[in-house]
C-alpha cells in the first residue's frame, strides 16, 4: 500500500514510517526488504536516488555479487558523492546485513549461495571499513541484540554516526545476567558471524 503512495512526506508521522522502512531493509526475507525499498524510494531521498538501480540490484537474487564487484565505495574511487555518504552507507549496510543473514536460497555451487553472499559482502565492507566510522553501522547491526535493556534504543533510530558509536560502546557494558537472557542460538550465531568478520576484516573490528 505505502509503495503506491506518492509524496509520503505528506502522511501523518511520515518520519516514523521512514524509520520503519529503513529498519525493514535488513529483513533476511528478501521479499520484505524489496517492499521496504519500494516504499523508501517514494521519499526520493537525495542520497539514494543516484544509486537506486545498484541498491535495487543488491536485493535481486543472483545479482548481488556482480553488483558489489562493480560498486566501489572507497572515497578514492569517487563513485559516491561525499555529501551522500552519511545517508547512503547506513542504507547499504542494512540491505547487505539482511542479505548476509538470509539462509538458504540457491544451491551450494550457486554464486548466490549463503557462503558466496557472505564472502562478497564482507569483501565489500573491507573497503568501506577504511573510511573512518563507516563500518560502525555494520558493527551495530551485529551487536544490537546484545544491548542491555537499560540502553535507550531510540538512539539507533536515526542515521547518526555519533549515536551509533554510543550504542556500540553500550554493548560492551553487558553483564553476565544480561547475557543469560539472550537465547543460546543467538549467541552462537553472533560468534559464527564474528568469526567470519574477523577472518575477512581482521581485528580492526572492535
Amino acid at each position: 500500500m505505502f509503495a503506491a503512495v506518492n509524496g509520503p512526506q505528506q502522511l501523518f508521522k511520515h518520519k516514523l514510517l521512514l524509520r520503519i522502512f529503513v529498519a525493514k531493509l535488513s529483513n533476511p526475507d528478501v521479499s520484505v526488504a524489496q517492499l521496504a525499498f519500494s516504499c523508501l524510494m517514494k521519499y526520493k531521498l537525495h542520497y539514494m536516488l543516484p544509486y537506486a538501480e545498484r541498491l535495487h540490484n543488491m536485493l535481486k537474487r543472483g545479482e548481488l555479487r556482480d553488483t558489489l564487484a562493480k560498486f566501489d565505495l572507497s572515497k578514492e574511487a569517487g563513485v559516491v558523492n561525499n555529501e551522500h555518504r552519511d545517508g547512503l552507507i547506513p542504507i547499504i549496510t542494512r540491505i547487505l546485513f539482511g542479505r548476509f543473514s538470509a539462509r538458504g536460497a540457491g544451491a551450494k555451487s550457486s554464486k548466490d549461495s549463503p557462503a558466496a553472499r557472505r564472502a562478497a559482502i564482507l569483501s565489500f565492507f573491507a573497503v568501506i571499513g577504511k573510511n573512518d566510522g563507516e563500518l560502525n553501522y555494520f558493527v551495530y547491526m551485529m551487536v544490537r541484540s546484545f544491548l542491555p535493556r537499560r540502553v535507550d534504543m531510540k538512539l539507533g533510530s536515526d542515521l547518526d554516526k555519533d549515536k551509533i558509536s554510543q550504542l556500540i560502546e553500550a554493548s560492551q557494558s553487558i553483564t553476565s545476567e544480561d547475557a543469560a537472557e539472550i537465547h543460546s542460538q543467538k549467541q552462537e550465531g553472533f560468534l559464527n558471524l564474528l568469526s567470519d568478520v574477523i577472518s575477512q576484516l581482521g581485528f580492526g573490528v572492535k
